[in-house]
């Protein structure tokens, strides 16, 4: 699959391209958990505060986007 990745803090100011596109393994969905095929998502302004570092994540790295639209393909 492919994702928008933050590998670290960055300074907008000096780095104009903070997030990384990479190709990731589709996850297999664990128990109480569903698979969703995103269609489309929102990247807000909590992703901004993270890539400046104002509430980092509590690791790196990390895929950027939780406002999804998508659909669900399998229940665990």
């Amino acid at each position: 699959m492919k994702a928008w990745q933050l590998n670290g803090v960055y300074d907008l100011n000096n780095h104009q391209s903070p997030l990384e596109l990479v190709d990731l393994p589709i996850p297999f969905p664990e128990k109480d958990e569903v698979l969703i095929k995103v269609i489309c998502c929102g990247v807000c302004h909590t992703e901004l505060d993270e890539i400046e570092g104002r509430t980092p994540p509590p690791r790196y790295p990390v895929v950027v986007g939780h406002q999804v639209v998508g659909v669900s393909l399998a229940l665990a």
